[in-house]
């Protein structure tokens, strides 16, 4: 499960890439491996964020260079964040 802080000042976009950039660079989820899709990330969350929200997260992963949409497989990681990267 995913938890979002609500009520602080960091967005909840950029919460939910500090966490997906996380668990890439722990390899929880592995260079060449797909993130969980919106769908799986919206049940993540509990329902606590909406698509778009989503998909801004994974462009401010996809502009670090850390993952890269497949159109019609999903989002794919590949590069493994360095040291303390922060949107």
């Amino acid at each position: 499960m995913i938890e979002l802080d609500r009520d602080a000042m960091t967005p909840l976009y950029v919460q939910l890439a500090n966490v997906l950039r996380e668990r890439i660079r722990r390899g929880e989820i592995p260079v060449g491996r797909r993130l969980p899709s919106q769908a799986e990330l919206e049940v993540e969350t509990g329902g606590a964020v909406s698509r778009r929200t989503i998909k801004t997260a994974l462009e401010v992963l996809v502009a670090e260079g850390l993952v890269q949409g497949v159109q019609g497989k999903g989002v794919f990681v590949i590069d493994v964040p360095s040291g303390d990267s922060q949107a």
